[in-house]
């Protein structure tokens, strides 16, 4: 892979369980919004994303059933932001970094439940079983 630099290429994805539930009681909402990094070699950052797309739709092509008898389906949100790494890899080297302006005072606490997610409670572990197939949730 002469002339070929690395690129870390982050993806977006919305997973939705749908069909009747066979649950009891009414379900509340509740979709998995993922990102992806994956990593790729390729001349420039259009070609890195170009890999990463063709990959992020054949990653959402995948249809499941969860243990309420519902199909999971992901979608690509059709949004890329490339990285390119400048380090030889190895433990410890960036993969991924990505900014973001302030135009406000914000906690602490907001920018990491923005950035990291917020703990997940008994009620959003419980949904988030919503998304797994019905083999892995037999397990948990």
């Amino acid at each position: 892979m002469k002339n070929k630099k690395w690129f870390a290429v982050k993806t977006l994805y919305v997973t939705r369980a749908v069909g009747k539930s066979s649950a009891k009681g009414k379900q509340a909402f509740a979709e998995l919004l993922e990102e992806r990094v994956v990593l790729f070699q390729a001349a420039n950052p259009n070609a890195a994303v170009k890999a990463a797309e063709k990959d992020a739709k054949e990653y959402s092509q995948y249809t499941y059933t969860n243990f309420e008898g519902q199909a999971v389906r992901t979608e690509y949100l059709k949004a890329c932001d490339v990285f390119e790494l400048y380090e030889t890899l190895e433990s410890g080297v960036e993969l991924f970094a990505s900014t973001e302006v302030l135009t406000k005072k914000v906690s602490s606490k907001e920018l990491i439940s923005r950035r990291l997610g917020v703990l997940e409670t008994k009620s959003t572990i419980k949904m988030r079983k919503r998304f797994m197939s019905k083999e892995l949730g037999s397990y948990v």
